[in-house]
């Protein structure tokens, strides 16, 4: 008995293995791809790559009317700086949802170059979350834009912490390859998961501090409260996005455990749609 899970074990991480293989050798094709979509993006567009630095800013600008103005949350809790802790979270859940949504339907949508020609279905979704890694960058510029502003004005500080924020945005885009092998090769199933991770998005961006300390929760006293608490922290966005802030609106180096938490959360996900995939893929023709 032992010795069949052991070599279970060894032929799943063997796979794993093999599947991240996959990616070095078709780093070309995966570039390519990645230029494709980004160029679609943005073609017959006026303003281009501006806009992806302008929507964050304009999201924000109404959000924080809405919630600082009619709703006072720049005065509750530990918010230093509302329109820094708004922003902040808008950035990071938009890229996942953008790339969620564009990997979704990465393996339907390219029905023709999979049934025609052989390459690794892997990296349609792979390509899909890289492209959305690019438009992060250009949302990270309106970011620091604001944050820059609000440092000169004393509401924030910036500090060397800032230099540890790529290794958030690393761990966020392999929690988002891991989530999109999933959804595609769910989706090649189940036609109806466009819609259904919609919804799914929708009801995720609520449950998420993204417009809203959690301390409202915590403050609110009922019975249910420390389960809720409870299950928002099993949110991993949560952990991605209080990581930012921490450096960002507080300059503090996030602790030993908000590191672990990034790391162990990526890489559980990234094995699951990788052996996902792997063993969905092969079924792909029949319902492509």
């Amino acid at each position: 008995m032992f010795q069949h899970k052991s070599i279970l074990n060894g032929g799943m991480l063997l796979n794993f293995i093999k599947s991240l293989e996959v990616f070095k050798r078709y780093t070309y094709l995966i570039h390519q791809l990645v230029s494709r979509d980004f160029k679609v993006k943005y073609k017959r567009s006026i303003l281009g790559v501006l806009w992806s630095v302008l929507n964050p800013l304009f999201t924000m600008l109404i959000l924080n009317l809405v919630f600082a103005s009619l709703f006072n949350m720049k005065s509750y809790g530990k918010i230093k700086d509302y329109s820094v802790y708004l922003l902040t979270g808008l950035v990071l859940f938009n890229y996942f949802s953008e790339a969620t949504n564009l990997a979704v339907g990465s393996i339907v949508g390219n029905f023709n170059l999979i049934t025609k020609v052989y390459m690794p279905k892997y990296i349609f979704p792979f390509s899909k979350v890289l492209s959305s890694a690019l438009n992060l960058l250009f949302s990270l510029i309106a970011l620091y834009l604001i944050v820059g502003v609000e440092a000169l004005r004393g509401q924030v500080p910036f500090t060397w912490a800032n230099i540890l924020l790529p290794y958030d945005l690393v761990m966020l885009i392999i929690f988002a390859i891991g989530m999109g092998l999933i959804l595609s090769a769910l989706t090649v199933f189940f036609r109806d998961m466009f819609y259904i991770w919609g919804v799914a998005l929708t009801a995720w961006t609520y449950f998420t501090p993204i417009m809203y300390p959690i301390e409202i929760i915590s403050d609110h006293h009922s019975w249910f409260t420390p389960y809720l608490l409870f299950a928002m922290k099993l949110n991993p966005m949560y952990h991605y996005i209080n990581y930012a802030r921490t450096i960002i609106l507080f300059g503090n180096v996030p602790t030993l455990g908000q590191h672990v938490i990034l790391f162990v959360s990526s890489f559980v996900f990234l094995v699951i749609g990788v052996l996902f995939f792997r063993s969905k893929q092969d079924k792909f023709i029949y319902y492509i």
